[in-house]
């Protein structure tokens, strides 16, 4: 953990060596972050980069008690900045005012019968997979809330909604990415 502590002091100091150091070790976790909410690999890598100079630009901002795990920091840190300019991209390239589509075939569900996440790894990347394939709007308020982690105010928040537009896409979202799941099962869970 010195090694890092020392890439970090080097970046506050712009230094160049160091901030090569930093980029390799961090631009995956970057990338796999912005591959979530982008429409393609070419967009998620032109923004990692974009983001990467902010963040060298900026590192002075970046605030961390040495005492606690200063991986675990740098990787909040950055996934703060991440979302915040890939929603920032998204309002300036996406009417979030407009209803997102929604296919008529939906029907609604009960909420307690589908599971947040497939319990296997097949499973996990076929729900990745599903989520890749959403609107934008959608596919942004999907990921924040159930990768993220964000609450649904927040979200509204960020994408410029209102609370009750992503409490309905996040159900929305589940269902499109879930529904493959829920009919194999109707009980829900693994469809073993």
């Amino acid at each position: 953990m010195d090694r890092l502590l020392q890439i970090v002091q080097g970046c506050h100091k712009y230094d160049r060596r160091s901030q090569g150091l930093f980029y390799e070790r961090y631009y995956g976790y970057a990338l796999r972050i912005s591959f979530r909410y982008m429409d393609s690999y070419e967009e998620a890598r032109q923004l990692t980069n974009d983001i990467f100079l902010t963040i060298f630009r900026n590192f002075s901002g970046f605030k961390h008690d040495y005492k606690k795990n200063a991986d675990f920091a740098l990787r909040e840190w950055i996934k703060a900045i991440m979302i915040e300019e890939v929603m920032h991209d998204l309002k300036a390239r996406a009417d979030v005012s407009k209803p997102a589509y929604v296919p008529a075939t939906l029907t609604p569900f009960r909420k307690e019968r589908l599971p947040l996440f497939p319990e296997t790894p097949a499973l996990y990347g076929e729900l990745i997979t599903s989520i890749r394939e959403l609107p934008p709007v959608l596919r942004a308020v999907f990921n924040l809330y159930v990768i993220d982690r964000y609450p649904q105010i927040e979200i509204a928040k960020m994408v410029g909604i209102r609370l009750e537009t992503a409490e309905a896409y996040i159900q929305v979202a589940r269902l499109i990415c879930l529904k493959p799941y829920v009919t194999q099962n109707p009980a829900g869970g693994d469809p073993r």
